[in-house]
């Protein structure tokens, strides 16, 4: 018999392509395809995603006619309440094997593997995602092994219950192919979380694996010949199918509208009024990177604060503050972050950031979703005093931490972002160590901090100082 496979993965809630991705469903689905979602179908930064608790995403995956999804970590970042919501709303199964409570038990909805049959054909579909601890922990999550997961799960099916073992994963496509080595009796691997085109027949030790990009640009259409008395493929025939000049569904372009409505007016109540408006700038210090600086020192009780402008959007322009606001402003979600870094470091850093090719610099990262990374703002008990004529990486003159001149080998308590911890845009930051993570995303740290009198006061307060000034501020 011939059957497809339509797949998706990591859209990061890129709502423009869903409209067309269900044109092309519709064109190209029978009785014999099955569609599939490899994970990452929703994104933290969107605001349909939040107001909603993730069911945008489980309505739009019903309407495709969704056989199964797996979990990608923005998924599991989201925590058990958005998970079950995703699970309750969904039509089909929701196949995550290896995620489990911070006490090692299933969530409520979550199931191991689901068996599809199609005619005769009977598909055993294991999901499995990929095992960030250091975060999920956070949000109170455990992430097993994937590949001890699915031998599990294999050892528990009866074998006599199924004819073609299909893996979902969202792992990447290194360890798709460290999975198709080390496991027997894979068919197919359908994959996410490393945003790999595979437009192409990849075969690893007898295991096709395929994953269809990112954010949408294309679906995934494996063909596959299999012949059901030896209970083995044929042959298939693998391509992806460029989304972009598709028309958009009427009925999911609604569907999306409606949601974006719910989530506005949910987001949109207010929390509180502030006395003060904040400026923004992606090449100068500004109050509301000075704020959000002063509130990361504070929160971590770190020695000082390092920060990129890049994670705000905007001024903030209006008194009355909403979680709208805040998640416009700071969309990207990040986790605050102490770490320990050398004096050397530092200045490595600060240096940089007064370069406009690393300000007007692409911020691309994990978890990043703003647009350049932006200069480096610091908490109020940091001053820099700069010549702006010299030479570049040469321009600081003298930085002082309370007071006290920074020296090159000493390692300080840092507080900052999960972004800037990685190395990504100031790669001396990179090399840090005793990295510690809070649960909190970035936009919470203003949410306490705005409505904190001294912190909007302290946020006017100067931090960088050119030479030409005649003194060097000291005031705290």
């Amino acid at each position: 018999m011939k059957f497809k496979v339509l797949y998706i993965n990591d859209l990061h809630s890129r709502y423009e392509e869903y409209a067309k991705i269900a044109s092309i469903i519709h064109k190209l689905k029978d009785i014999n395809t099955l569609f599939l979602d490899a994970g990452d179908n929703v994104d933290l930064a969107s605001i349909e995603t939040i107001g909603t608790n993730g069911k945008i995403s489980s309505e739009m995956l019903n309407e495709f006619g969704c056989v199964a999804r797996v979990l990608g970590d923005c998924e599991g970042y989201s925590g058990k309440e958005v998970i079950e919501s995703i699970c309750k709303s969904s039509n089909f199964p929701v196949v995550t094997s290896n995620i489990y409570d911070i006490k090692g038990r299933k969530l409520k909805g979550l199931e191991d593997y689901t068996i599809f049959t199609l005619g005769d054909l009977r598909i055993l579909i294991i999901g499995v995602t990929i095992a960030y601890n250091e975060f999920y922990n956070l949000v109170n999550l455990l992430v097993k092994d994937p590949i001890a997961e699915v031998k599990r799960v294999i050892s528990e099916v009866n074998r006599n219950d199924y004819d073609l073992l299909l893996v979902l994963t969202h792992i990447g496509f290194n360890s798709d192919q460290e999975l198709a080595k080390t496991i027997e009796n894979i068919d197919i691997i359908i994959g996410g979380h490393s945003h790999t085109a595979i437009d192409n027949k990849h075969f690893e030790n007898g295991v096709i694996i395929c994953q269809a990009n990112h954010h949408g640009k294309s679906i995934g259409e494996l063909t596959v010949t299999y012949d059901l008395k030896q209970k083995e493929i044929q042959s298939f025939q693998n391509r992806l199918i460029p989304v972009g000049n598709n028309m958009p569904d009427h009925k999911i372009k609604q569907l999306i509208l409606r949601n974006y409505n719910i989530a506005q007016k949910r987001l949109s109540r207010p929390l509180y009024l502030i006395e003060k408006l904040l400026t923004h700038s992606f090449t100068e210090e500004s109050e509301l990177g000075n704020l959000l600086a002063d509130g990361l020192k504070d929160f971590l009780d770190a020695e000082l604060a390092i920060i990129n402008s890049g994670v705000l959007t905007h001024s903030l322009e209006q008194p009355v503050v909403t979680k709208l606001l805040l998640h416009e402003i700071c969309p990207s979600p990040l986790n605050p972050t102490l770490v320990e870094l050398k004096g050397s470091d530092i200045i490595s850093t600060l240096e940089q950031s007064l370069l406009p090719e690393y300000q007007m610099k692409d911020g691309i990262g994990r978890g990043f979703r703003g647009t350049w990374l932006g200069n480096v703002q610091v908490s109020n008990n940091v001053r820099i005093l700069y010549d702006p004529g010299e030479e570049p990486l040469s321009k600081i003159k003298k930085i002082t931490i309370d007071g006290k001149l920074i020296k090159n080998d000493k390692w300080y308590k840092v507080a900052t972002s999960n972004y800037l911890q990685c190395g990504t845009g100031y790669s001396a930051l990179g090399k840090c160590r005793n990295e510690k993570y809070k649960g909190e995303m970035l936009e919470n740290i203003l949410l306490i901090y705005l409505k904190k009198k001294k912190f909007l006061k302290q946020a006017s307060i100067k931090r960088f100082f050119q030479q030409v000034a005649k003194y060097f501020p000291n005031e705290n």
